[in-house]
């Protein structure tokens, strides 16, 4: 398998799997390698090293979780990640450089601003109606061509041209 095809079929099992026990060790054995080399493959196509990877995905999408589940106690959320009550907050605090309490009352729940195009605001559901709305379908199989942005996505609109 070619280095770009692993990293990216890692990164799509390291994201189907966040909220399992995922680490370091279970993502190279998924794909038989060693994982000191799978470790320098990652570094050097992402720049970033598998295990502060799959750590920053867990925080973005507990973060995202936090805003679906308004209910759901900040603890809880933690916890459904892998980190402890008092750990959770610290991480959080250090990637999104605010509290995750603070956080979840700093964008409304209902709507955000579209990226690019701030005049538009998306509205958004809670779990719970999204889930009401879903519909599983069997398709065809489809040819689908995309490009995987690897990097910080607070410059994302610098390089969305690129993409």
């Amino acid at each position: 398998m070619d280095r770009k095809k692993l990293v990216n079929e890692s990164i799509d099992y390291i994201m189907q799997h966040l909220d399992g026990e995922l680490s370091f060790d279970t993502v190279a054995a998924h794909f038989y390698i060693s994982k000191y080399h799978f470790s320098r493959i990652f570094k050097e196509e992402t720049g970033e090293s598998v295990y502060s990877f799959i750590k920053r995905c867990k925080v973005d999408q507990s973060a995202i979780d936090m805003k679906l589940n308004p209910m759901k106690a900040i603890t809880d959320i933690g916890l459904d990640y892998g980190y402890s009550a008092s750990n959770y907050s610290s991480i959080f605090r250090k990637h999104h450089n605010t509290s995750p309490s603070v956080f979840r009352q700093s964008i409304p729940t209902q709507s955000m601003s579209v990226p690019f195009t701030p005049e538009r605001v998306v509205h958004f559901k809670t779990a719970e109606e999204y889930d009401t709305h879903i519909e599983v379908q069997e398709l065809n199989d489809l040819f689908v061509l995309y490009e995987r942005f690897i990097g910080n996505y607070v410059e994302i609109e610098k390089h969305w041209y690129q993409l």
